[in-house]
Parts: structure tokens; sequence; C-alpha cells
């Protein structure tokens, strides 16, 4: 009689155990169901890990690009009349990652992250400023590299060199 007893508790237990753990599975599949896609060979894949190890690899690339350069931030504001602003930057935020920002009215572009150190770059590359460079030098360049117009009302520029001197250009 122990042994029937016994026999019936341990399989009761089992099915148990089972049919709640199964319960908990659902549950996180469906928490985790935004995070999860299938590829095109029917493999699941967590989207925020597959997004984690793409942002790194963005930030490897785009600081090895800024390793090119001279400097490691660059700031630049030119205002031109009736609300008519051409804002870029690249800089590092409070967590070190890179990035970057346009806020463009006259051509009604404004970019942020990635997307905005991509139009950014080349425009950057491009450029022989140094600590030793002139103001209307430094100008000329900028306008010239950044597709601008030369009668501006305002003009700002703020560099940091990656030695961390900082120099700055207003008009």
């Amino acid at each position: 009689m122990e042994r029937i007893l016994f026999i019936f508790l341990s399989v009761f237990c089992i099915s148990l155990l089972t049919a709640c753990s199964e319960q908990t599975n659902e549950t996180d599949n469906n928490t985790d169901q935004k995070n999860v896609t299938q590829n095109g060979n029917g493999k699941t894949t967590n989207i925020n890990y597959s997004k984690q190890i793409q942002n790194t690899q963005e930030q490897q690339k785009m600081k090895s690009q800024m390793g090119k350069l001279d400097f490691s931030e660059i700031e630049l504001e030119v205002s031109y009349g009736e609300q008519k602003e051409y804002e870029a930057g690249i800089n590092y935020d409070n967590s070190g990652l890179i990035g970057g920002e346009v806020d463009d009215d006259i051509n009604n572009e404004h970019l942020k992250g990635k997307v905005a150190f991509d139009s950014i770059y080349p425009k950057v590359e491009k450029l022989t400023i140094s600590k030793d460079t002139n103001k209307k030098d430094a100008i000329d360049q900028i306008l010239k590299s950044f597709n601008l117009h030369a009668d501006y009302n305002k003009f700002e520029l703020e560099i940091i060199f990656n030695d961390g001197t900082q120099i700055e250009f207003v008009d």
C-alpha cells in the first residue's frame, strides 16, 4: 500500500512541476516575444542582443574613424536670417559613446546618432584645421566643406583636439 501511495505522490508531484514549469515558460515566452524574431533559417534571435552587438560595432567603427582625425569633437553653428540655422556636431556623451547631431533648417534635415555622424564625418574629414589655423581660413574651410553660404549672420565653431586643446571661432 505504501508503495502505491509513493508512486501516486511521485507522479502527482512530477505532473504538478511539469504543469507549473510550462506555464512559467509560456509567460516568459510571451514577455520576450517582443524581443525575439525568427531569421530566414528558422532560428530565433534576440533583437535586443543583436542591437547591442550592432551598436557596439557601430561605436567601434565611429571611434576608429574619429581616430584618423586630429580632433575628437566638433560643434558648428551657422545662423542665417529669418530663423534659418545650420547646426552640426560630433561629440561624446556622458557614457563615452560617440554620436552626432544635425539640425539643418535650410534643407529641413534633422538627424541624430549614427545617421548624423555618417552625414558629418565626410565633411570634417576634408578639414585641415589645426590649432594654428587663423579664423578666416577655418571659416572658409567649414563653409566649403559643409556647402554653406558665406552670407551668414553668426558663425560659431568649436573644436576639441585629441590633446585636449580647445579652439573656438566666432564671427
